[in-house]
C-alpha cells in the first residue's frame, strides 16, 4: 500500500466535503500551483480522486476511506 504523505492528506481532507479545483485547494492548503497539480495527478493514478472534468475533481471512496482511517489513527 502506498504511504500517503501530508501533501496528499492535505488534498484529501479539503475534497472530503465536495467537488474541489486547484485554486479552491491551493486557498485551503497553502500549497504552491504547480504541488497541487502533482498530487492531483500522483492521487488520480493510485485512486484516491477522479478529475470529473477539466479542472474539476472528487475524492473517491478509497480517498474517503484513506481519509477516515488518518483521522481514526490520531
Amino acid at each position: 500500500m502506498v504511504e500517503l504523505d501530508d501533501r496528499d492528506r492535505s488534498v484529501l481532507d479539503v475534497m472530503i466535503n465536495g467537488r474541489a479545483n486547484p485554486y479552491l485547494i491551493r486557498e485551503e492548503t497553502g500549497l504552491e500551483k504547480g504541488d497541487v497539480n502533482t498530487v492531483l495527478v500522483r492521487l488520480a493514478r493510485l485512486g484516491y480522486v477522479e478529475q470529473v472534468t477539466r479542472g474539476l475533481y472528487e475524492i473517491t471512496d478509497k480517498g474517503r476511506t484513506a481519509v477516515n482511517k488518518a483521522d481514526s489513527e490520531k
